[in-house]
């Protein structure tokens, strides 16, 4: 089993939106996500194949607290303190076109800047119920009042 490069995007511009472009379907996909605020608040919501419908769940901690779940919902949240700082992720993704396309999350925000300040947690699994299309696009789209900065960048790999 080999890994392959898919697709990688950086922002050349701000913008609302980093996505992958369209990639070849895999069965197995890692992703990596650096977004950088433009000086306001950020976050990330993710989607597959552009699907806005009310088909994803997702279980998340943040910082270690208590577990949320978020059922039937259109934007499963990738990161989100509504805050203005750069955040990391590593999105890891089973893909079978004729299952529940399972992912897990783990992602990092700076929080205030300087070393008495830790940088903040996220931890997420999420399902898309999609049951009969294997994911070829993966998107990342900001909701709050910021926007991504130029820089920001999301790289995919596959392997079958």
């Amino acid at each position: 089993m080999a890994w392959g490069k898919l697709g990688s995007v950086t922002l050349g511009s701000a913008g609302d939106n980093l996505s992958s472009g369209t990639i070849s379907a895999n069965t197995f996909l890692s992703t990596i996500a650096y977004l950088e605020d433009n000086g306001s608040a950020i976050n990330g919501i993710l989607n597959f194949n552009n699907d806005t419908g009310t088909n994803y769940a997702r279980r998340r901690s943040a910082n270690g607290g208590t577990d949320s779940t978020s059922t039937s919902t259109q934007y499963p949240e990738l990161y989100s303190y509504g805050a203005a700082h750069p955040f990391f992720s590593r999105i890891f993704i089973i893909n079978i076109s004729s299952e529940e396309k399972l992912v897990i999350v783990h992602s990092v925000g700076q929080n205030t800047a300087g070393a008495s300040n830790a940088p903040n947690r996220w931890e997420a699994v999420m399902k898309w119920t999609n049951t009969s299309d294997q994911i070829t696009e993966i998107d990342i789209d900001n909701t709050e009042a910021g926007s991504y900065d130029t820089d920001s960048n999301i790289s995919v790999i596959g392997s079958d």
